[in-house]
């Protein structure tokens, strides 16, 4: 077994008039393995992540490195349109003293070379989110936390994201938060699945597969919404 990275323990958060926006998610991971964190909308996915960054205070325990920040990608934001590509990444890869082999490696996977010069605020929304993605991942944090890095990416873009996380970060723990689950299967080790705040699975997928069906030909989609119908479906039990 490989050593504990992030090991959470009852997180919840509640809002303003007691509105419970977490409710006692509880999961760990190992070093250098990849969570999908996955749900309906509403569910809690973007809260746990910006918890989990530091962004916001939520009661239970959290344990996670502190020799230096996770890197933490927003759904949307965190350029700066003024400047270009190469000095939106310079930011983050001199912050993080990512050597230029590394960086190189990068851009080459990623195939943003061809608009490094250009100013970030007249790129397209998928070129921008390939930007934003390597400035998160470009330093190789221990911890990198992903929210929606799919969303407005072609085919091939995303493709390429994937590249990235097994293998220029395959030493670091990542977690990443999508609705497209297509992208998720091949690349995550395990799932935490939230509904309503409220922790519905965590393990890996042949567990969920285990738990939720015994057809082999289903695939992640297919057993996610099985999930999520059972778990709709021992509430209404309950309230009855």
């Amino acid at each position: 077994m490989g050593t504990k990275q992030i090991q959470c323990d009852g997180v919840s958060l509640s809002y303003e008039r007691g509105k419970e926006a977490l409710q006692g998610i509880t999961f760990s991971m190992e070093s250098g393995t990849n969570l999908g964190l996955i749900g309906p909308i509403g569910s809690g996915k973007t809260t746990l992540l910006r918890i989990l960054a530091g962004i916001l205070e939520a009661d239970g325990r959290i344990e996670m490195p502190t020799f230096e920040p996770a890197g933490y990608m927003p759904a949307s934001g965190g350029l700066i349109n003024e400047l270009t590509v190469r000095e939106n990444l310079d930011i983050w890869r001199r912050a993080f003293h990512t050597s230029k082999t590394e960086f190189d490696m990068l851009l080459k996977i990623l195939g943003i070379s061809r608009i490094i010069d250009r100013k970030t605020g007249t790129l397209s929304s998928g070129l921008k989110k390939l930007v934003l993605f390597a400035c998160t991942v470009v330093g190789k944090s221990s911890v990198i936390l992903l929210d929606e890095p799919f969303v407005h990416l072609d085919i091939e873009s995303c493709m390429k994201v994937q590249k990235v996380i097994t293998e220029y970060l395959a030493e670091s723990t990542v977690i990443i938060s999508s609705h497209n689950l297509e992208y998720l299967e091949g690349i995550t080790d395990s799932l935490l699945i939230l509904k309503t705040g409220s922790q519905i699975f965590h393990g890996t997928p042949e567990q969920l597969r285990q738990q939720y069906s015994k057809d082999a030909e289903k695939d992640l989609k297919e057993l996610y919404l099985e999930a999520v119908k059972v778990s709709d479906y021992g509430r209404r039990e309950g309230e009855m």
